[in-house]
């Protein structure tokens, strides 16, 4: 679980980089396509604990395939919201399978070493990305404050939530 909350905290830091933009709508725009284009920092941000570096690659690059399309943008003084709709893979309902399956059979060898649990819990993972379809759809209002000329997405669980297909509601299921 340590992965996953590791895997949100680097996904809002790079989301919260781009530059700002003319618009509300623009900045979140240039925020999202930002996110997309980092699973390299991402990647290092999480480290090397939990799943093998092939898992950790292909979800990382499963997550920054989500899509979005943007509705109503408000703006009131510094602050502005935009309706966003995103769609993704449903992750969290993804590892809250991959757990009940991995406890299952870890739990029937009782001898199962580290080195197999963790490729065991990497095949069961990609197992699951692999039959995965973008089911997920999420329609968030997203706050954004001007900080000078530039607007700036402002974090939320909500945002996080949305942008990886319920894996904070997942990690927080496991707390």
């Amino acid at each position: 679980m340590k992965k996953v909350t590791i895997l949100l905290l680097a996904l809002c830091l790079v989301f919260l980089t781009a530059c700002g933009s003319s618009s509300p709508t623009d900045a979140l725009k240039a925020d999202l396509e930002n996110a997309k284009a980092s699973p390299d920092e991402i990647i290092g941000e999480i480290g090397d604990e939990g799943f093998g570096e092939e898992a950790t690659e292909a979800l990382i690059d499963k997550v920054l395939e989500f899509e979005y399309e943007f509705g109503e943008e408000k703006v009131d003084g510094d602050t502005a919201t935009v309706e966003t709709t995103i769609t993704t893979y449903p992750f969290g309902d993804m590892f809250t399978s991959v757990i009940s399956d991995f406890i299952t059979q870890a739990m029937a060898n009782p001898n199962i070493t580290e080195d197999e649990m963790t490729a065991l819990l990497d095949d069961l993972l990609m197992k699951a990305m692999d039959g995965a379809e973008k089911t997920y759809e999420k329609t968030i209002t997203i706050e954004l404050k001007k900080d000078g000329k530039a607007w700036v997405v402002q974090e939320s669980d909500e945002l996080s939530n949305a942008l990886t297909g319920g894996m904070l509601d997942f990690a927080n299921s496991m707390s």
